[in-house]
């Protein structure tokens, strides 16, 4: 979380965020283990924080600035700073999730603040409307909020005005800062690698998945680069392509194509490299650009669509942990999770983790996240599928998990949503639909080439056997070099088999639900709100 601190005769800024500082004000990231973008972070994503960090700093150094990088514990970190600079006002982005430790430190800060005599304000940045505004045009209660998509687009068109356009960044002279002449220029600077960050506090380092050695990096190819420079130039790239923009339809994208056929701008919207209202307002005036015949997509699937997803995920994680704090990704006590009885194997979770479970098209993606840090949604959707109701049967938590480790794009609201969505635990119902892991792509990339990219071992065999392996005569196999189950493994199970049986727990699982709605027990958003998502 970034805070800013305001010294003696700094005025406060306004609500809005804007400037008007008359004093010194010191903009302050506090590098803490226990927050949830340290807590299970990948040696991809650690590189992103430190490249967006040290890219603030030289924005910031600019002009007249700079950024001040703390670690540990916030709530211990701060006080320190202000009492030693005379702080007399502190600014910094609020958490509206709900998420435990977010909502512990927020509130440990406040009253850290107050005690001390100190002005502060946490302000809502994270998404298109502030949360709390959802709730008040829903009644001010969190748990009238909409469960569907498309009745939460009717409450979007009642907000009102559209989400405002971002503030310019402040000039030189707003920043009136001359901070190399309070603290000193060689103290509390940027991370220079993944090594300098610090570990979580509140979980054993033997628990922990990051891999922080500089060498782990190597081999590895993020798809992005950190940074606001970095994030607005791939912004300008996207939105320069008007028609594409204006009929821009996420379902239509590519999950095989060698390259990203979305955005890719999802990691710099989860760290705050850029503001969604930024992208709004660049997807309207790319659009209006657009040739007058160009077709005009729409919410949910345009762009527009998937910012509005991005608020959706978070009113429901707001919502959820409203009711019983700390739910949004568990199912115990999750009012939108329906109770399944999910399978504990760890043998068949290492094999998913670890890209080796026997069907080309789940590794080939296992094998990109773990190298780029970035898997297109539809690939995202048949890697959930696959390790929960498709033909795994594991918790969907454990996958969760995962996920939060790897992705660069990693977030708190969205992670949960998508797995509570492709595990069919919530907001999607319709189990019967399931991405088979062998013809789902055959259509889009009948040759294969994203499993050569990524498991070169298989280049080598024939397109018919590209999706199937297993099914190659042995002759056809020592041919392209290679031995199924040995250089690469057979099938962990049946798909065919395992399918079937799995679409029938679900049944069971929906029908015991049934029960306990009907007869009061158990928790869970009323039954209107339990329709399959729109």
């Amino acid at each position: 979380r970034a805070a800013v601190a305001h010294a003696r005769g700094a005025a406060p800024p306004a609500p809005g965020g804007g400037g008007g500082a008359a004093g010194r004000v010191y903009p302050v990231f506090v590098l803490d283990g226990d927050a949830y973008q340290l807590r299970r972070c990948s040696a991809l994503r650690a590189s992103f924080l430190v490249e967006s960090l040290r890219e603030l700093d030289r924005e910031l150094r600019s002009r007249g600035s700079r950024l001040y990088v703390a670690s540990g514990d916030p709530v211990q970190v701060l006080p320190q700073l202000w009492e030693r600079l005379g702080v007399t006002h502190l600014t910094f982005e609020a958490d509206e999730t709900g998420e435990p430790y977010a909502q512990r430190r927020d509130a440990a800060v406040l009253s850290a603040a107050k005690a001390a005599g100190m002005s502060a304000e946490a302000h809502a940045t994270e998404t298109l409307y502030p949360l709390g505004a959802y709730v008040a045009r829903s009644g001010g209660d969190p748990a009238n909020v909409p469960a569907t998509m498309g009745a939460y687009e009717k409450l979007f068109a009642r907000m009102g005005k559209a989400p405002p356009a971002p503030l310019d960044m402040p000039t030189t002279a707003e920043f009136k800062s001359e901070l190399r002449d309070v603290v000193g220029g060689d103290e509390m600077l940027p991370p220079r690698s993944p090594t300098d960050l610090p570990w979580p506090r509140e979980t054993p380092r033997a628990q922990v998945e990051p891999v922080w050695n500089a060498a782990d990096c190597e081999g590895l190819s993020p798809v992005a680069r950190g940074g606001e420079r970095e994030a607005l130039n791939r912004l300008r790239s996207c939105m320069s392509r008007h028609a594409w923009v204006a009929s821009f339809e996420k379902p239509k994208t590519l999950p095989t194509a060698l390259s990203p056929s979305t955005t890719a701008l999802s990691p710099y919207l989860s760290l705050g490299c850029l503001s969604p209202r930024t992208m709004w307002h660049g997807v309207v005036e790319s659009a209006a650009s657009a040739p007058a015949g160009a077709p005009r997509s729409k919410p949910p699937v345009s762009l527009h669509g998937q910012l509005m997803w991005r608020d959706f995920s978070n009113l429901m994680a707001h919502s959820a942990n409203a009711e019983c704090a700390g739910s949004w990704g568990q199912m115990e006590g999750n009012r939108y999770c329906r109770a399944i009885e999910w399978g504990e194997d760890a043998e068949l979770l290492a094999a998913w983790k670890e890209a080796r479970t026997g069907y080309p098209w789940i590794d080939a993606c296992m094998m990109q996240l773990r190298t780029e840090g970035w898997v297109h949604h539809l690939g995202r959707h048949a890697l959930a599928c696959f390790l929960t109701r498709g033909d795994l049967w594991q918790h969907w938590e454990r996958g969760a998990e995962h996920f939060e480790g790897q992705l660069l794009d990693a977030d708190y609201a969205l992670n949960g949503f998508n797995w509570l969505w492709l595990s069919c635990s919530g907001f999607f119902y319709q189990y019967f639909r399931c991405y088979s892991p062998v013809a789902f792509q055959k259509k889009n990339d009948p040759s294969g080439a994203f499993i050569r990219k990524w498991l070169p071992q298989l280049r080598k065999l024939p397109d018919k056997y590209i999706y199937e392996p297993w099914t190659a005569p042995i002759a056809v196999q020592k041919s392209a070099g290679i031995i199924i189950g040995t250089d690469y493994p057979k099938p962990v199970v049946d798909h065919k088999v395992v399918s079937k049986e799995n679409m029938g727990k679900v049944a069971k699982a929906y029908e015991a639900y049934k029960k306990t709605q009907s007869s009061g027990a158990g928790g869970g958003p009323p039954k209107k709100k339990l329709k399959a998502g729109k």
